[in-house]
């Protein structure tokens, strides 16, 4: 049975069959949909397959970048990017955009995994913040941050999660 083909296709690399294990002189295919593509041996042939991989990747981050969140009766379409910070709120998220907040159905892990990690930081279990929003760190106690923001706003990251604010700084 011949799965469809979906807008992302699904490379993966495998090996002859006589050579169960990947080694340097075995011969790597790429899979897609059933075609085999063999894998150029020199860097300047890679070049135009890695440049195409990375373009679906951002293509693909890309299409992460709006969320939609329905509030009084409106449909809102809000871009990831405008988000200041993000707090859990019970089954819920609040999302911080300039002087407004919107509640959006999601967990905090989800909503995570769900925004790009180049931009947004997890600072505390109930705590998301945009890194370009970040005004100042205070240094406080037992290895802890006080984080505020371009408006003021004041957030606390957690000894758990203060190591990824220490590599901003390092």
């Amino acid at each position: 049975m011949r799965v469809p083909r979906t807008s992302r296709p699904e490379l993966r690399a495998a090996v002859d069959d006589e050579t169960p294990t990947v080694t340097s002189e075995s011969p790597l295919r790429l899979l897609d949909d059933g075609a085999v593509v063999p894998v150029p041996q020199s860097s300047e042939s890679l070049r135009p397959i890695l440049e195409e991989l990375l373009t679906e990747l951002r293509s693909h981050r890309t299409r992460n970048a709006r969320l939609v969140v329905k509030t009084g009766g409106k449909v809102l379409f809000l871009r990831a990017p405008d988000i200041d910070w993000i707090e859990a709120s019970g089954n819920y998220v609040r999302l911080h955009i300039a002087s407004e907040s919107f509640l959006y159905r999601e967990s905090m892990r989800n909503m995570e995994a769900h925004l790009d990690g180049e931009v947004f930081v997890r600072i505390h279990r109930s705590a998301i913040v945009n890194l370009d929003r970040i005004r100042e760190l205070q240094p406080w106690f037992h290895g802890e941050f006080v984080v505020i923001l371009q408006d003021g706003t004041r957030l606390m990251a957690s000894r758990v999660f203060s190591d990824r604010l220490g590599r901003l700084i390092a």
